[in-house]
């Protein structure tokens, strides 16, 4: 019995960390920021899509970009279509 109430209690533990956003892990609102979206998750992929391509484009390194700012987009990005795939699978 004991064993069983530690797994549950272990269990829940283990569930409510990993809810909590990651140490560095981008918010959805920074992420809509940096791709120049509305916040409040209005964006759909199709925006997310568009404004990554073009924001990625102008930074290209080649072109006299910043492979960091790049990278900041990537990540929004990332996070983005993380947000939108987990709000269409609670519908």
């Amino acid at each position: 019995q004991q064993a069983l109430h530690n797994a549950r209690k272990e269990g829940a533990t283990a569930a409510k960390e990993a809810l909590k956003p990651k140490r560095g892990a981008m918010t959805p609102t920074e992420a809509a920021e940096i791709l120049h979206l509305p916040e409040g998750g209005a964006a759909d992929a199709a925006q997310v899509a568009a404004r990554y391509d073009k924001l990625y484009a102008m930074n290209d390194p080649s072109k006299g970009g910043s492979f960091y700012l790049q990278s900041k987009i990537l990540r929004a990005r990332e996070a983005l279509d993380a947000e939108i795939a987990g709000s269409s699978a609670k519908t």
